[in-house]
């Protein structure tokens, strides 16, 4: 994980682990943004209310945001737009995981848990485990398992 221009290294209060925790990887953004001078870039609290794709009479393609900000619900809630170059979409739709429709798996008698609450492969010494992957995720975590456990 990390910037090429700015790794990612696990400090002395830092979690050596290869998944980081959502702490950690905040310390990280933060000092990020410490670094590249970025804090007077983004607007926290603020809520974005229209994206538009615009064209200048150049020809220049932009995008127009409108936003407010949330910080004082009842104070000067006025909409203000600005135009830039790019858009990126964080919307956070990856933050609850999705663990697969198993038929019959009700009355398993085992432990079913999405890698977003795996931290540490101790909990599987000894135990026979499988990883069913969707994605890179389970390629990379399913391994960390295999050194203590059955792995199939």
């Amino acid at each position: 994980m990390g910037f090429l221009d700015f790794p990612f290294v696990a400090g002395t209060e830092g979690d050596p682990r290869r998944f980081p925790g959502h702490g950690e990887v905040l310390r990280y953004l933060e000092a990020f943004a410490r670094r590249f001078d970025l804090h007077g870039l983004v607007r926290l609290q603020t809520e974005v209310v229209s994206v538009r794709r615009r064209v200048d009479g150049a020809g220049a393609a932009g995008w127009s945001v409108s936003y407010c900000s949330t910080k004082l619900a009842s104070v000067g809630n006025e909409v203000e737009e600005e135009v830039f170059d790019a858009v990126v979409v964080c919307n956070g739709h990856f933050t609850e995981p999705r663990l697969a429709d198993i038929a019959g798996i009700d009355g398993w008698p085992g432990k079913q848990m999405h890698s977003h609450s795996y931290r540490v492969p101790d909990p599987f010494h000894g135990q026979d485990t499988g990883a069913f992957e969707g994605n890179c995720w389970g390629r990379q975590r399913g391994p960390c398992c295999q050194s203590l456990a059955t792995f199939s």
